[in-house]
């Protein structure tokens, strides 16, 4: 839908143009509706929102299962998955995944509906089988890049479309034929006929039509302004949208005009062509159409009012004229007996009602008007506060404004969430700065916690980057450890349904094996370790009872030497009746004017004052200790 800034992302009508599949963005989630045609009665009420903000429909297939004989519609993700959503029960049945998680750009069933075939973004094609849903081949065709496009044509056979169309072999995996395609990458592949398929492009105003066979261009179609979605009833008429409204070309494999444009080429011009005109008070505006599907002489348009609801028109194209013009009726209450088909219907009392096209959406989070409202709600707050506290003491004003600081929150705080959306950023984009931010976090805590939101597809790719850098730095080794063993633990179980596992970890897998062959290695040297320290942990305990006993006979031998020499003492009796002998137990007095007299016997006393000079009486007696 380029050039027309519709909120639609991408729509089709399924075979019979019954039925209507659009996704929607609606804030920051795509949502998957499904109308019907002739009543635009919605099939899903609230229709179907996708898991994740992150996830985008690159392109949507209606197809029938053969095992379930059920029509559903087939939507090709972002994330390397096919989504089988089922519009009666509004769920999704099934998820297939490519396994490597980049974009699925086109997507493919069989007429037999027992086979979904599909193109990535490496240019990889993959086969599931719709009766088991499994995975049965997926290659690379040399030669073809750029794959945006791709189609069924018989068996063994593929249309694979980047600028130019490629006719590959499925069995050979080689180009059997290339078509020269377009200036721009091809949006429409479409297989008219056995022998005949047409291709347009993005911002191109020109139709090719290719002979298989012969490899030649059959017809060109030309169109007023670039075309945006095709629909074809097989070699009878082809229906296209454009930005002016709706051209179609009946017989588009016979040619009108002869001329020599578009490389000697024949070229058509549309046979009819259908405008959408809304008449609201005398204001006529043109409506762009948002899809188209013809069947056989009937044609049915689908365009937007109030820029998010669908209107549809049920037209005879080959009773109109050449150029028609629809006149839509503008949507009015339904208490007036009109068909009012608004989300949320109109208010009588209301003058104008409201309408999602005048709507403007910046930015999801954008709380610059909120957070002005709370600065001045606060400010107004405050003033009252001071008003009120006039009388109040310095020191009251001190603990009010104490208890009113707001605390401040850790800037360092890491969620899992945001570490996990920054981890799929880096291994979707291979950018090894930013995955070396993630991987520097050691908490384990947050570590489990991403790796648990980390889609299963992303952990294969996680698991070989944590090998390389396993494998380079084996100082790393013990944090990255971290990041492997939660890998394994959660997503084991995606992990082991990958065909060829081995090859895709062959890195981690040899990484791995590696440092577990030291293993038998450490373990006979811990043995030896211990073997050791258990000899060497007897002997330390008899060198300390040695110490210990030699410490003991020491203090004996002193006790005894102190007994011998008390013994050697020779003791006097009179000198003890004397008071000469000291006992150890001397007296000592506080005041150091204090004396004391010693009386001797025969009368004589002696002066213990150590300041006194004089020599005493039993030195001038003649006394003498061996005498006495």
């Amino acid at each position: 839908m380029s050039g027309l800034e519709l909120p639609v992302v991408c729509s089709e009508f399924n075979c019979d143009g019954r039925y209507l599949c659009y996704v929607t963005l609606v804030l920051n989630k795509q949502r998957i509706n499904v109308q019907l045609a002739e009543s635009g009665a919605v099939v899903n009420d609230k229709g179907l929102y996708l898991d994740e903000s992150n996830l985008k429909v690159c392109a949507m297939r209606w197809g029938r299962i053969a095992s379930t004989d059920t029509e559903c519609v087939f939507l090709a993700l972002n994330n390397g998955e096919i989504w089988i959503y089922s519009p009666l029960a509004n769920e999704i049945v099934y998820k297939l995944s490519t396994g490597n998680g980049l974009q699925v750009n086109d997507v493919v069933v069989n007429n037999q509906g027992d086979s979904l075939w599909c193109v990535d973004a490496q240019d990889f094609i993959y086969q599931f089988g719709l009766e088991d849903l499994s995975l049965k081949r997926h290659f690379k065709v040399d030669s073809c890049s750029g794959l945006n496009r791709i189609c069924l044509v018989g068996e063994g056979k593929l249309l694979v479309a980047s600028h130019s169309v490629f006719l590959v072999d499925i069995d050979s995996k080689t180009v059997l034929q290339t078509f020269p395609g377009h200036t721009t990458p091809v949006t429409h592949l479409v297989l008219l006929t056995d022998d005949y398929f047409v291709t347009g492009a993005a911002s191109d105003r020109f139709l090719n039509v290719y002979d298989l066979n012969t490899g030649s261009t059959k017809t060109v179609l030309v169109l007023q302004s670039d075309v945006l979605e095709l629909s074809h009833s097989g070699e009878h008429s082809i229906a296209v949208t454009t930005e002016e409204g709706v051209e179609i070309f009946a017989n588009p494999l016979v040619n009108n005009v002869a001329s020599k444009k578009r490389r000697g080429n024949m070229s058509k011009q549309s046979t009819k062509a259908i405008n959408v005109n809304y008449n609201l008070n005398g204001k006529v505006s043109r409506l762009p159409v948002l899809n188209v599907s013809i069947n056989g002489d009937i044609i049915n348009l689908v365009w937007l009012q109030n820029a998010t609801i669908p209107y549809f028109a049920h037209l005879k194209w080959q009773e109109l004229p050449v150029q028609y013009t629809f006149e839509a009726t503008a949507a009015t209450d339904r208490r007036t007996g009109n068909d009012d088909r608004s989300l949320h219907g109109k208010e009588v009392s209301a003058v104008t009602g409201y309408s999602e096209g005048n709507v403007r959406i910046t930015h999801g989070d954008n709380f610059k008007h909120v957070n002005d409202a709370i600065k001045q709600w606060e400010h107004e707050l405050q003033e009252s506060e001071d008003v009120d506290n006039v009388t109040e003491s310095l020191a009251d004003k001190l603990e009010l404004a104490t208890m009113h600081l707001p605390k401040k929150k850790s800037n360092n705080a890491t969620t899992a969430g945001t570490v996990t959306i920054v981890l799929s950023q880096a291994l979707q984009s291979s950018d090894h700065s930013l995955l070396e931010t993630v991987l520097n976090n050691r908490d384990e805590k947050v570590i489990r916690d991403t790796i648990f939101r980390l889609k299963p597809a992303l952990a294969v790719i996680l698991l070989e980057r944590l090998a390389e850098r396993i494998s380079r730095q084996t100082h790393r080794q013990g944090p990255l450890n971290v990041w492997v063993k939660w890998c394994l633990i959660i997503h084991g179980g995606y992990l082991v349904t990958i065909p060829n596992l081995m090859s895709s970890l062959s890195s981690l897998h040899s990484t791995l094996k590696g440092r577990s062959a030291l293993l038998p290695r450490l373990l006979t040297l811990e043995t030896r370790l211990d073997f050791v320290l258990n000899r060497l942990h007897p002997i330390h305990n008899i060198d300390d009872t040695v110490i210990r006993t030699s410490s003991l006979h020491d203090e004996t031998t002193q006790q005894d030497e102190n007994d011998d020499e008390e013994a050697d003492v020779e003791y006097n009796e009179e000198l003890d009746d004397a008071g000469l002998i000291e006992d150890g137990e001397d007296d000592y007095e506080d005041d150091e004017n204090v004396s004391s007299d010693h009386e001797l016997p025969n009368g004589i006393t002696t002066n213990n004052n150590p300041d006194h000079s004089e020599p005493s009486d039993i030195e001038e007696a003649g006394y003498s200790d061996l005498e006495m």
